[in-house]
């Protein structure tokens, strides 16, 4: 069965009225914007204590940033993950060993551009790799069809190393039943937009029922 994140957006004005009377979601996941990695400003990073004092649900951090560093000790005790782009300019080991050193879970999300073979060689120091379904910035993007063709390209690896596959952007109710190979489901305005989405989350759990 699928793992569902809830993706909610590191707003000035955020609340958690968002998530309330939802069921059986797995994780929170924050989507924090500089402004310059994407053209969305989203900062708000009382968020994440607002999340951690309401929720015991783990919380993804997905940094679109050019410098991650500026937010390790901002918000790393709040959070079971802290993701990053690959795309950035940065030195991904050290990113890496200063999350670790903290006992938390790593992250790393690549762009629709941003082939696989990239990133193999971290591979062996990721939890979650996170293949985004849209170019990242802004929601209600339609989903990208290669996403799947990488999703299926990335899961040769799980053999060799121990990570989930999470996919983010444009995923729906009819693609999620391509996205067998991917372990979670990253969702907002399906879910959150719903009229049920306690109904939404569970097919999005069920979704793979005839792929395994």
């Amino acid at each position: 069965m699928k793992k569902i994140a809830i993706s909610v957006h590191a707003t000035e004005n955020f609340s958690i009225n968002i998530l309330s009377g939802l069921k059986n979601f797995d994780y929170i996941h924050v989507d924090v914007m500089d402004g310059k990695f994407v053209k969305n400003k989203n900062l708000n990073l009382d968020t994440f204590r607002i999340l951690k004092k309401n929720f015991k649900t783990p919380i993804i951090a997905h940094l679109m940033v050019v410098n991650p560093f500026d937010y390790i000790e901002k918000i790393i005790h709040y959070l079971d993950t802290f993701m990053f782009h690959f795309e950035i300019d940065n030195k991904y080991d050290k990113i890496i060993n200063e999350i670790k050193r903290y006992d938390k879970n790593v992250g790393l999300a690549i762009n629709p551009d941003t082939e696989i073979h990239r990133i193999v060689g971290y591979l062996k120091d990721l939890n979650i790799v996170l293949i985004m379904g849209v170019n990242p910035g802004w929601a209600g993007q339609k989903f990208l069809p290669n996403t799947v063709n990488k999703v299926n390209e990335l899961v040769k690896y799980k053999n060799t190393y121990d990570f989930y596959i999470d996919v983010d952007g444009g995923v729906n109710l009819d693609n999620a039943k391509q996205l067998i190979n991917a372990d979670i489901l990253t969702s907002s305005s399906t879910i959150l937009k719903a009229k049920n989405p306690n109904k939404i989350i569970q097919l999005f759990k069920e979704s793979d029922k005839n792929g395994h």
